[in-house]
């Protein structure tokens, strides 16, 4: 059984969500909402099973349920299984099968907006006393409520140092590095190596995770370059109403339009403190550097100079400064997809059933694979 949090778009933590599906074919995916079409893209349109139902309102704003997510999860009506494979950025490693089988978490990160991003929280959208006040309380509550949850678990996997480390600091625990993997087959470099000048952003508009209002604002100081942004999320609406005429919105889409996208952009952006981030590895299948900044997973995807460049300063004046000195025809895409290669999906399905293995094989469960 795989549990994940949400199937609301497929991003980055739904594409490994996919993979733990691959490695452990025929297992039912959980989550706690979702949608149909991003189930059949995870490629369990017919084995799927949201707890809550699928309304697009609730869908739109199911970001306001967080108080409540970790008490659902804990309370959450699962099936007996074998083992728990769990991919959790929020709320899915709390949940747990009745008959108490081992539990197996693949850790994006702890809850961003309690732990990693509560500073960001506190001093944007929360900045007023009052809410300041309260969302200190709720953050104190959330904390101890996510501490529990990891107790539910018996083997951490994350994927990378930084990620790592978060999880010593917040939960104690010691988690197996197992990089995620990217379908490197599914991007190519564009055959002739042109490009046609426009950069990409690709991603979920969320604000202050993603960034995306840096690129907006860093385009509008560059009015000669254009940018393309692909993606959807609570920050488009008011995105669009203030970007400038070279800022074009793609929307939601699917891999093969995004893999389009990426082999023929200039350079693809990264503004953001990503605990890995799959798209810096994407644009290097695609043969394009990345401009990322210089902070999270990024320093484990992206070598500078070599598959892309990194800004010091996670500010509108810093990625300015370096999308006006970066030039796109100064790279060999061939060298930058060779890098990608390392990330192949065989190798991560390999790891997590050694993983499950080692597990089972503790708790007197016969194992998975032959």
């Amino acid at each position: 059984m795989v549990i994940h949090d949400f199937a609301e778009t497929f991003g980055g933590a739904e594409r490994v969500t996919a993979e733990l599906l691959a490695a452990f074919p025929g297992s039912e995916l959980h989550v706690l909402a979702g949608r149909q079409q991003v189930a059949d893209q995870m490629g369990a349109g017919d084995r799927w099973h949201p707890l809550l139902p699928s309304r697009s309102r609730l869908l739109r704003h199911y970001r306001l349920g967080a108080p409540v997510y970790p008490l659902l999860a804990r309370a959450w009506r699962l099936p007996e299984a074998d083992l728990v494979v769990s991919s959790s950025y929020g709320y899915a490693h709390g949940a747990h099968a009745p008959n108490r089988p081992p539990h197996l978490c693949y850790c994006h990160s702890p809850l961003r907006h309690v732990w990693s991003d509560a500073h960001d929280y506190s001093t944007g959208p929360l900045a007023q006393p009052g809410l300041r006040q309260a969302f200190g309380t709720y953050q104190r509550a959330m904390r101890a409520l996510d501490r529990r949850a990891a107790s539910n678990v018996d083997r951490f996997l994350t994927q990378s140092p930084y990620t790592g480390d978060q999880l010593r600091r917040v939960f104690g625990v010691e988690a197996a590095l197992v990089p995620p993997p990217v379908d490197v087959d599914r991007f190519h470099p564009e055959p002739t190596g042109a490009h046609d000048d426009a950069f990409l952003f690709a991603g979920r508009l969320v604000e202050p995770y993603k960034r995306p209002g840096l690129v907006v604002e860093a385009f509008r100081r560059l009015p000669h370059l254009r940018v393309r942004i692909a993606g959807d999320g609570p920050a488009r609406a008011e995105l669009e109403r203030i970007a400038p005429p070279n800022v074009t919105f793609l929307g939601q889409l699917g891999t093969a339009q995004v893999a389009d996208e990426m082999r023929r952009a200039a350079a693809v952006l990264f503004p953001s403190v990503d605990d890995y981030g799959l798209i810096p590895v994407e644009a290097a299948a695609s043969g394009r550097p990345v401009i990322a900044f210089d902070g999270g997973g990024a320093r484990h995807t992206v070598i500078d100079g070599r598959t892309g460049v990194f800004f010091p300063r996670q500010d509108v004046d810093s990625l300015t400064a370096a999308i006006a000195a970066f030039d796109p025809d100064a790279w060999d895409p061939a060298a930058i997809r060779a890098h990608a290669e390392q990330w192949h999906p065989e190798g991560f399905r390999q790891a997590l059933r050694a993983h499950a293995d080692e597990l089972l094989v503790a708790s007197a469960h016969p194992g998975l694979s032959a």
